[in-house]
C-alpha cells in the first residue's frame, strides 16, 4: 500500500541510492589507436613467431582431423598427444613472456599486452578455419583431373565436398572448445600471475572478453552448440523477436534507473528516411566487407534491438553484469506463494538500507515476472532448460530445433510423428519421452516456474553482454593484418611500422641489438705449449681445442653469448677436433688465462670480409685492456698480499710520466676484471649486496654478492670485489687518496673464497630480518687471510 501511494504521489528513491549497492561493469577498451597504422594505411601490421604459428596448425589440424575422423570423413594415424598440448602450451607461454620482457624494458609499451592478445584471440579463432579451407583446396584440385576420368571419382569427391562442408560449422566449434580451454586454464593460471608481478594487472583484456563463447559459435542458428552456453530463447526468431521482447521488457520496467541509451530503440527508428531494414543491413554489410563478417548474425541482431551508442561505443551500465540480477529478483525455491507475492519479511536480507529502495525493488521485481507470463515467455524458458538434457537422452534422434519448439508448443504432435516415421519403432519412444516432459512443464509449481523465468533473466543479461563484446572483439581485430610472407614483413619492418613478437628460435627473427657485452681472454703461454707438443709429436690444435676452446665454445648457449673471433698469442686454431681423453696431461707447463669484460650501452657496428662478418666496438679494446697483465707485475710478486684475489690494479707514478697523465698497471692471472659500466649494468639487472669484509692483514674489501639464472634456468652465485686502486711508484705501493672513487672490478672464482662470503652473508641475513643496516653494509672479518 505504501508503495503504491508513493508510486501515485511520484515519491521514488533517488537513483544513486537504487543503483548504488549493484555492480558495475568495467568498460573494455582497447588502446589500439597508440598504435602506428601499417603500410596499407588501414590495418595495424603484426608478424607472429614462426614457431609459434606452425606449432599452432599442427595442433589445430590433429584435432580437426580427430573430430572428421570420427564421423568416418578421413582415418588419422594418432589423435593429439599430451606432447602436443605441452608443446602448444609452451610457446603460447613464450609469446607472453617476451612479450612481458619488452614490456619490462619499456613500460611505455605496455599496451603491446593487448594487442598481443588480440593477435592470438584472432589467430586461434580463424586456425580450424584454415585448416578446413586447406582440405577443401585439396578436393578441388583434386576434382580438377583430366577428361576421361570415371563420374564415380567425380561423385566421390562431390559428396566428400558436401559433407565437408556440414561437418564445417561443428568441427570448428568443437576444435575452438577444446582449444580455448587449454588457453584458459593456462592464462588463470600461469599467466595472470605473470603479469601480476611484472605489469601489476592480472589481465589486459577481461576474461569475458578473451573467453567469449559467441566467438567460438559458427553462428547464431547452430542450436546444438547455442545450448550449451545460452538458453534457446535468446535466439527464437520463428513467429516472433523474443530477443526484443524479453530485452523491452527489462528496460522499460528499470528505465528509471537506466541511462537513456541502455532503452531499447524505436522500432520505426531503422526505417528512417525511407531505407527499410534490410537495405540498410545490406548497406552496412557492403562497409564492413573487410572487416568482421564472421559475426554478421549477431550484428543484426544488435542493430535491430539495441541503440548504436550501447553497442558500437560499447558503453555499459549495471545491466551488463548477471550477478545483479541476483540482487534483483530475490527468490528462494522453498518459498510458497504465488508467482507476484511479495518475498516474506526476513526472508532474505536485504542489501539496500533505504526501506524505499527495498519496497522498490520488490515492486519492480513484481512487475518483471508479470510482464514476462503476459509475453508468453514462461514456457518457452522452461522449454528451452529441459530441451538440452532430452536431446542427449534421445541421442539425436529429432533435432535440438523440433524438441524445443514441441515442448514450447509451436510443433503439433502430427508434424512431429510424421518426421519420425522411419525411426525403427516409428518414433514411439520419442514421443513417450517428449509428452513426459511437456507434461511435467505443464503442471509445474508456480515456485518452481518462478526459479526458471529468474534463471533465464540472467541468462538473457550474459548473452545481451556477450553479443556486445562479442560485436566490439571482432571490430577491433579487424584492425589487425597478420602478415607472413617474407615480402610484406620486410615491407613493413623497413617502413618501421611492424609489430614483431617472436621467439628466439625463429628462423626470420632479427631481434634488434641495443647493448652489448664483450669478454677477451688473453692467453699467455701458449707458443711454449705449442714448441713442446710438436716436439713430442702432439697435435697442438686438438689439445687447445679439447681443454681450452670446446669448453668455452660449450658455455656459449648456456649464457646466451655468441662467438666475435678467436685469437690467442699469435695462435690461431682453425682446426677444432673431438675431444681425445689421452692428450689431457704430457708434462706441459700451466696455461695462464686473463679475462675481461666491458659493457657499451650501444649497438655494435660490423662489416663483412667476404662471407666473415666482423664486429667493431670500442668495448673490444676496453676487454683487451682488462685482460692484459703487466709483465713488471708478472715476473716479481713480492708485493701480493693475498693469492684469492687474482686482479690488482695500480696507478704508476714514475719521474717519466708525471707531468703526462698516470699510467694503468694491470695485473690479471687466471682472474676476471669488469669494467665500472659492466659492474652498474649487472646491478641493474640483479639484486647484489654489498658487505664490508676485513682480512687479517689488516686490510678492508668491499664485496657484492647475488644470484643470477642461465640460460638453462640453473641458478648460479656471482661475487664480485671492489678493489681501490693504489700508486705504484718505483716498486712501491701506496694508497691512492688523493683520488676518491678510484676502484676496479673483480669477479671471485676462489671457490673457497665464494663459500665463506656466501656463509657470512647467510648468518647477516638471519641476524637483521627485523632491521636491515642504514649503509647496506655489515663489518665481518674472515677466519683466513684473503
Amino acid at each position: 500500500m505504501v508503495t503504491k501511494v508513493s508510486r501515485l504521489l511520484h515519491i521514488q528513491p533517488d537513483v544513486g541510492d537504487f543503483v548504488a549497492p549493484l555492480r558495475s561493469s568495467a568498460i573494455p577498451h582497447c588502446q589500439l589507436d597508440f598504435f602506428q597504422i601499417g603500410v596499407d594505411n588501414h590495418h595495424i601490421d603484426v608478424a607472429l613467431s614462426y614457431q609459434f604459428r606452425s606449432t599452432l596448425a599442427n595442433f589445430v589440424k590433429k584435432i580437426v582431423y580427430e573430430e572428421l575422423t570420427k564421423h568416418g570423413w578421413v582415418k588419422m594415424d594418432a589423435p593429439p598427444s599430451g606432447n602436443d598440448v605441452e608443446n602448444f602450451k609452451s610457446v603460447y607461454r613464450s609469446m607472453m613472456q617476451g612479450a612481458l620482457e619488452q614490456v619490462h624494458r619499456d613500460a611505455a609499451v605496455k599496451d603491446l599486452l593487448q594487442l598481443l592478445h588480440l593477435v592470438l584471440l584472432k589467430l586461434l579463432l580463424e586456425s580450424p578455419v584454415a585448416t578446413v579451407a586447406e582440405l577443401r583446396n585439396k578436393l578441388d584440385q583434386d576434382g580438377n583431373l583430366p577428361e576421361g576420368t570415371s563420374s564415380g571419382h567425380a561423385l566421390e569427391l562431390h559428396e566428400r565436398i558436401v559433407t565437408l562442408a556440414r561437418l564445417e560449422p561443428g568441427i570448428r566449434y568443437l576444435t575452438l572448445r577444446r582449444l580455448f580451454k587449454i588457453v584458459q586454464r593456462l592464462e588463470s593460471k600461469e599467466l595472470r600471475k605473470l603479469r601480476k608481478s611484472v605489469v601489476g594487472t592480472s589481465w589486459t583484456l577481461s576474461k569475458q572478453l578473451l573467453f567469449n563463447p559467441l566467438l567460438h559459435l559458427p553462428n547464431l542458428s547452430s542450436e546444438e552448440y547455442i545450448m550449451n552456453h545460452y538458453p534457446l530463447l535468446c535466439v527464437d526468431r520463428d513467429h516472433e523477436n523474443y530477443f526484443d521482447i524479453t530485452n523491452r521488457i527489462i528496460t522499460s520496467t528499470y528505465q528509471d534507473y537506466l541511462p537513456s541509451w541502455a532503452q531499447a530503440p524505436d522500432r520505426d527508428g531503422i526505417e528512417s528516411n525511407g531505407v527499410s531494414e534490410g537495405q540498410a543491413f545490406q548497406i552496412r554489410n557492403r562497409e564492413l566487407r573487410s572487416g568482421f563478417s564472421e559475426f554478421l548474425d549477431g550484428q543484426r541482431m544488435l542493430e535491430r534491438n539495441l541503440s548504436e551508442a550501447e553497442f558500437k561505443q560499447i558503453d555499459v551500465s549495471w545491466l551488463d553484469v548477471p550477478r545483479n540480477i541476483d540482487l534483483l529478483l530475490q527468490h528462494s525455491s522453498g518459498e510458497s506463494g504465488g508467482w507476484f507475492s511479495r518475498s516474506k519479511k526476513g526472508s532474505k536480507r536485504s542489501i539496500w538500507e533505504n526501506s524505499e529502495c527495498e519496497n522498490l525493488r520488490e515492486e519492480l521485481q513484481s512487475q518483471l515476472l508479470k510482464r514476462i507470463d503476459r509475453a508468453g515467455l514462461v514456457p518457452r524458458a522452461i522449454a528451452a532448460y529441459r530441451t538440452p538434457r532430452l536431446y542427449r537422452q534421445l541421442n539425436g534422434q529429432v533435432s535440438v530445433k523440433d524438441i524445443y519448439r514441441f515442448l514450447a508448443g509451436d510443433l503439433p504432435r502430427r508434424a512431429l510423428v510424421k518426421r519420425l516415421v522411419n525411426t525403427p519403432d516409428k518414433g514411439s519412444e520419442v514421443l513417450k519421452a517428449l509428452d513426459v516432459v511437456s507434461g511435467y512443464i505443464r503442471r509445474m509449481p508456480a515456485n518452481k516456474k518462478k526459479d526458471y523465468v529468474i534463471r533465464y533473466v540472467k541468462d538473457f543479461i550474459t548473452f545481451r553482454r556477450d553479443l556486445k563484446l562479442a560485436y566490439y572483439t571482432y571490430q577491433q581485430m579487424s584492425r589487425l593484418r597478420v602478415l607472413q610472407d617474407g615480402e610484406s614483413i620486410k615491407l613493413s619492418r623497413d617502413n618501421g611500422s611492424l609489430y614483431e613478437f617472436r621467439l628466439g628460435k625463429d628462423p626470420d627473427s632479427q631481434q634488434q641489438i641495443k647493448a652489448h657485452v664483450i669478454l677477451k681472454a688473453d692467453i699467455r703461454g701458449s707458443t711454449e705449449i705449442t714448441r713442446q707438443l710438436i716436439e713430442k709429436k702432439l697435435n697442438p690444435a686438438t689439445h687447445f681445442s679439447m681443454n681450452f676452446f670446446g669448453p668455452i665454445t660449450k658455455l656459449l648457449e648456456r649464457f646466451g653469448a655468441q662467438k666475435v673471433f678467436v685469437e690467442g698469442d699469435a695462435l690461431i686454431l682453425a682446426v677444432m677436433e673431438a675431444q681425445n681423453s689421452q692428450n689431457k696431461a704430457h708434462n706441459l707447463p700451466k696455461l695462464e688465462l686473463g679475462l675481461g669484460i666491458a659493457f657499451s650501452n650501444d649497438a655494435p657496428a660490423y662489416l663483412y670480409d667476404e662471407q666473415q662478418k666482423i664486429m667493431i666496438s670500442p668495448a673490444i679494446n676496453e676487454a683487451d685492456r682488462l685482460s692484459s697483465c703487466s709483465a713488471e707485475l708478472r715476473h716479481d710478486k713480492s708485493w701480493r698480499r693475498s693469492k684469492r684475489h687474482r686482479v690488482e690494479v695500480f696507478q704508476e707514478i714514475s719521474q717519466d710520466n708525471k707531468a703526462n697523465a698516470p699510467n694503468r698497471l694491470r695485473f690479471n692471472i687466471n682472474g676476471i676484471e669488469l669494467t665500472e659500466a659492466a659492474f652498474v649494468k649487472l646491478k641493474s639487472e640483479m639484486v647484489l649486496h654489498k658487505m664490508k669484509i676485513h682480512s687479517r692483514s689488516g686490510g678492508s674489501h668491499y664485496y657484492h654478492v647475488g644470484r643470477f639464472v642461465d640460460m638453462r634456468g640453473s641458478s648460479h652465485w656471482l661475487v664480485i670485489r671492489q678493489g681501490a686502486i693504489k700508486v705504484w711508484d718505483a716498486g712501491k705501493i701506496e694508497d691512492n687518496g688523493d683520488i676518491l672513487d678510484s676502484y676496479f672490478y673483480e669477479i671471485i672464482t676462489d671457490t673457497n673464497l665464494i663459500g665463506r662470503v656466501k656463509d657470512k652473508l647467510h648468518s647477516r641475513s638471519s641476524r637483521n630480518r627485523q632491521s636491515d643496516d642504514t649503509q647496506g653494509e655489515t663489518p665481518l672479518s674472515l677466519e683466513s687471510d684473503i
